[in-house]
């Protein structure tokens, strides 16, 4: 047994894994919980096992608090619904390690009070974004460039100067820290005050409170200062290149007349420090490349390459290789970089359930269990529609436990549509990082769900069908007779063809065809002229004549049921002007 025992934790060591039991009290929130089983090998992770098997602490602890919450929310749901579920977390080891973890449960029934869940804990390695270290010190190194000594080799002080004294109010420039880069001028009456404000260090929470305001909005930050006089007032607008903080532009009024002047001097001061902000970028920063040039240039960059797989993937639509719904499949998913793709397609013998057609991965395993029940009504809409986009900015819980087993970091769902019918869903899923998709993420991923609704269609013979009937529609066009086809249900005209255009003087198509022809024909088969017995037409097709007023005549009208291009049942309708 013990030999047995040892073999299991080596297995465990070697995937880096490891186990967990709880013991949770029923009708209690899930925080009333303690271990009942703990694996010898939480070392590995930066556990502390004398720790956790003492009392101490609880394997939760060891969860980043930003992780936290989430996955207790996902504990409490998989203990409501008795379900099991996979959540990604990082652990924060005893000896200091951040670790990624898939946290995988197992939901047990143990008796009346009690219920257990196993969670096996397994370290993963995840993908990094490429750079963000290096931008970050980049940022602030481009924060610290702006001194004292930039302001006065431009003249940038005596520019705010200027405006300053033409309002009658206070004025200086902030650093990061608080500190005035400028000296504070202004007013005599109050200027000592003003220069003092600037030395107080319980100042500093104030200058990051206006700081923080001021990135926060895209006008002036207006608002009271705190320091015993009711009549001080402060306007603060920031200093920004790239998106990059630099510095806080703030001007002040200490009484009333001040205060006047100050509320009118604040809409004009944003603009003007835009103004600044501008020329520092050229004429200071003029070696740094702003952020939003490199992500103009990014954006070309990965538009240029989406086009190209694009147009390579074309010659793959009109084939019947199963094949090659994986293969667009495969090269979208490079192209998003995600590590999860998979096309889920309705079953019509199964009563329209969706089961997965196609899937793929960078590890090469299965996706994880998609629950797509979870959707609301307005959700379904949206997917159906446009597609439905979950990422850093949107992506909940509940999302991601219930349809992605907790794995999820980013996801976007996309339809996928033959002749407007939704016939199923291509999910693209990222669980190595956060990220926030791009506009030009989503519109590929977008054309992916349409391109694979082509290859299906012409997959399954429908393409062909599609082929013959625009050729039969050509001929229509061709024809000196009024030619329209309607749908039988709504009476939607789904063709007209060009000689009753011109007639109508616009685009009969996506009309009301009874606008043109009202329902009700039997009123107008006694009409005199009408059809004698021996040119009656081959059963199945109706032909009377009428008055059309919109076409100023009377008409032989000729109807012949038909299938439409996708299957509808449809009406050709062809308008011959009356010879007898």
């Amino acid at each position: 047994m013990d030999r047995t025992l040892d073999y299991l934790v080596r297995a465990l060591e070697r995937t880096k894994s490891c186990v967990v039991v709880m013991k949770y009290t029923k009708d209690e929130p899930v925080t009333r919980t303690k271990l009942d089983f703990i694996s010898d090998n939480v070392k590995q992770l930066g556990m502390n096992l004398a720790s956790l098997q003492g009392g101490f602490r609880l394997p939760k602890d060891y969860i980043h608090p930003e992780d936290r919450e989430g996955f207790i929310d996902a504990v409490s749901m998989a203990a409501e619904t008795k379900t099991n579920f996979t959540y990604r977390v990082r652990l924060v080891g005893d000896d200091g390690v951040i670790r990624n973890v898939d946290v995988s449960s197992e939901y047990i029934d143990y008796d009346g009070d009690y219920y257990l869940i196993e969670y096996v804990f397994q370290e993963v390695v995840q993908q990094n974004a490429v750079g963000t270290d290096t931008a970050n010190r980049g940022t602030e190194s481009l924060g610290r460039l702006i001194t004292k000594d930039v302001f006065k080799e431009e003249e940038l002080a005596e520019l705010f100067g200027f405006f300053a004294n033409a309002y009658g109010l206070y004025s200086t420039v902030v650093d990061q820290d608080g500190h005035a880069l400028l000296p504070p001028v202004g007013p005599e009456a109050y200027l000592g005050h003003y220069y003092d404000m600037f030395e107080r260090p319980g100042n500093r929470e104030l200058f990051d409170s206006i700081k923080r305001s001021a990135m926060m909005q895209d006008a002036a930050v207006y608002m009271e200062l705190p320091d015993g006089n009711p009549d001080s007032r402060v306007s603060a607008v920031p200093l920004m290149v790239s998106g990059v903080y630099l510095a806080t532009w703030m001007l002040c009024s200490h009484d009333k007349s001040q205060t006047a002047a100050l509320r009118i001097a604040s809409r004009e001061q944003y603009r003007l420090a835009e103004v600044v902000s501008g020329f520092i970028q050229k004429s200071v920063l003029a070696g740094k490349r702003s952020k939003r040039e490199k992500e103009i240039e990014q954006k070309l960059e990965f538009e240029i390459h989406q086009k190209k797989v694009l147009a390579e993937l074309q010659d793959l639509i009109r084939t019947e290789d199963p094949e090659h719904l994986k293969k667009i499949i495969q090269c979208a998913s490079d192209v998003l970089d995600v590590d999860y793709a998979f096309l889920m397609q309705k079953d019509l013998k199964r009563g329209g359930r969706e089961d997965v057609r196609v899937s793929w991965s960078v590890s090469g395993g299965l996706p994880p269990e998609w629950n797509h029940t979870s959707f609301s009504e307005e959700q379904r809409k949206v997917i159906s529609s446009e597609g439905y986009v979950a990422d850093q900015r949107t992506m909940t819980n509940q999302l991601r436990v219930t349809m992605f087993q907790g794995i999820a970091r980013a996801a976007m769902i996309m339809p996928v549509p033959v002749d407007g019918e939704l016939i199923g869903r291509v999910v693209f899923m990222e669980t190595r990082k956060e990220r926030v998709w791009t506009d030009s993420e989503v519109h590929f991923a977008r054309l992916i769900g349409r391109m694979l609704g082509e290859t299906i269609e012409y997959m399954e013979g429908l393409g062909a069908r599609r082929s013959t009937g625009r050729e039969l529609l050509d001929i229509f066009h061709q024809l000196t007779i009024n030619v329209f086809f309607k749908e039988d249900e709504t009476g939607k005209v789904l063709f007209a063809n060009e000689a009753l255009n011109r007639r109508l003087g616009m685009d009969f198509k996506g009309q009301d065809s009874r606008k043109l022809i009202p329902d009700g024909r039997e009123e107008y088969e006694s009409y005199p002229g009408t059809l004698r017995e021996d040119a009656l037409p081959p059963a199945g097709i109706r032909k009377w004549r009428r008055y059309i007023n919109e076409l100023g005549g009377i008409y032989d009208v000729t109807e012949i049921p038909l299938e439409w291009i996708d299957g509808r049942k449809a009406t050709a309708v062809l308008l011959r002007i009356a010879q007898d």
